[in-house]
């Protein structure tokens, strides 16, 4: 029991990452970040969440934000979880991209929103990646 309340606090912290990263003012990508490389990057994670290939995501995750916050399979599981009943994805409807600095992190990150539809109701895919393209946050939500 205890170790599930700690899997959720950690879970949160993953979210709470990702939404401080997200919440930020909206910025220009940093130099270098490509938009193309980046959605690319977007939608090849999405594609390992929507085919259930969590480890895939885990793996993807920067060394230090996946070890600072635990990420691990049953987190990313119950990330996808919250989404569950969207049903079966569809495609990709539309992208968005902003850069930003997160004075928690004092790096600049690139951000990738990917809004998509799946069999039953729409979802967004928010996505943050540092200059080397490596993620450091996600965020999955129903539209």
């Amino acid at each position: 029991m205890k170790r599930k309340a700690c899997q959720i606090t950690a879970l949160m912290l993953v979210l709470l990452c990702a939404l401080m990263l997200t919440g930020c003012k909206s910025e220009p990508l940093p130099e270098g970040m490509d938009e193309n490389t980046l959605l690319q990057q977007a939608e090849q994670i999405r594609e390992d969440l929507t085919a259930g290939e969590y480890q895939q995501v885990v793996d993807a995750f920067r060394t230090d934000m996946k070890e600072q916050f635990g990420v691990t399979v049953q987190m990313v599981e119950e990330v996808m979880a919250t989404v569950s009943e969207a049903g079966s994805y569809v495609r990709t409807t539309d992208t968005a991209t902003a850069g930003g600095k997160d004075e928690n992190f004092d790096e600049p990150y690139g951000l990738a929103i990917l809004y998509c539809k799946h069999e039953k109701k729409d979802v967004i895919y928010e996505f943050s990646f540092d200059t080397s393209f490596e993620l450091i946050g996600l965020s999955v939500r129903l539209r």
